[in-house]
């Protein structure tokens, strides 16, 4: 197996961590793979000479700990040929970005029980999130995997290019033999919102955003054929979206939802995504920006300084 389709996992010797752990062993139940496990501790930079030495090797020390409680935790799940352990030593959030290259998915516990900290630092989950060039998984520390409730939450911000995103949805429903629910929330971008709504004709407004909806699940069905018998349910509804969005996931087994597609090249995390994340009851996976799926009937082509439409090849 390629070091590439290991599935990283950040754990702290907390709660969240062995959430992490459950969570990540349940993914790599899927397709075999293997558990990285990673603790991060904090150190001076290599040319600093600490003041007080013994307390890096204590924090050395106390970190194998971790990793090794992790590990045999984790070998309960999946075997312990399939877990190994690294030690990071420098910038927390710089050590897990840059190791989730060497990864097909990063799984973190959430870190809501480290307030004070984060207050000064920023959530770490959010960071990496946030930067990751691969999926990441925040698990809340409750969650179990037991009694699933068979559904898959998408939630989709731009209705026209949802394809992509869609398609990782049907997969995640095809190996959960899930349902997928795909969830578009809106409000306007205004404190008069409700007053707004009465000039407005919000039926069309749904109607055409459903459409598009509808549209990009054609298009992500095309790419992802294994999961042809996945039932499908589209929703679209008018609410302050991180509250809609949060509500719809109560009762879900994974919320999927994708970081924003400006800031180019690996998009950003936005208030809604920092707030799911902090409030969601069920694992939340944030994508890297997810290229929407294209078809040859869509394929549009620059000629001569004109845009045209791409026909369609002769047959032959």
């Amino acid at each position: 197996m390629s070091e590439n389709d290991r599935i990283l996992v950040g754990v702290d010797g907390g709660e969240g961590g062995r959430a992490a752990i459950r969570y990540a062993a349940a993914e790599a139940g899927l397709d075999d793979a293997d558990l990285w496990l990673i603790h991060a501790t904090l150190s001076e930079p290599a040319d600093v000479v600490h003041p007080y030495p013994w307390l890096s090797q204590d924090s050395r020390h106390s970190g194998m700990e971790v990793l090794r409680k992790a590990a045999d935790e984790a070998a309960t799940y999946v075997g312990a040929d399939h877990v190994s352990g690294t030690l990071l030593e420098g910038r927390v959030v710089h050590g897990l970005v840059h190791a989730a290259a060497k990864a097909r998915l990063v799984v973190l516990g959430d870190d809501r029980r480290h307030g004070l900290e984060h207050i000064v630092t920023g959530s770490i989950t959010h960071r990496v999130a946030g930067h990751a060039p691969v999926p990441v998984v925040v698990v809340p520390t409750g969650w179990s995997a037991e009694d699933p409730a068979r559904r898959v939450l998408v939630a989709i911000k731009d209705c026209e290019s949802s394809a992509g995103l869609i398609a990782q949805g049907l997969r995640h429903a095809a190996d959960r033999d899930a349902e997928l629910v795909v969830l578009h929330a809106w409000q306007l971008d205004t404190v008069y919102d409700d007053m707004t709504l009465g000039h407005l004709d919000v039926t069309g407004f749904e109607s055409a955003a459903r459409h598009a909806l509808e549209e990009g699940l054609g298009r992500a069905r095309s790419k992802v054929p294994h999961a042809s018998g996945v039932d499908v349910r589209i929703e679209v509804r008018h609410g302050q979206p991180a509250r809609v969005i949060a509500d719809a996931a109560a009762d879900a087994d994974l919320l999927v939802i994708c970081r924003r597609l400006h800031s180019f090249p690996l998009g950003r995390l936005g208030s809604t995504g920092r707030a799911l994340m902090r409030e969601s009851r069920c694992p939340v996976e944030i994508q890297p920006p997810v290229p929407d799926v294209i078809t040859v009937e869509d394929l549009v082509l620059e000629h001569e300084g004109r845009i045209e439409k791409a026909e369609e090849a002769p047959a032959l």
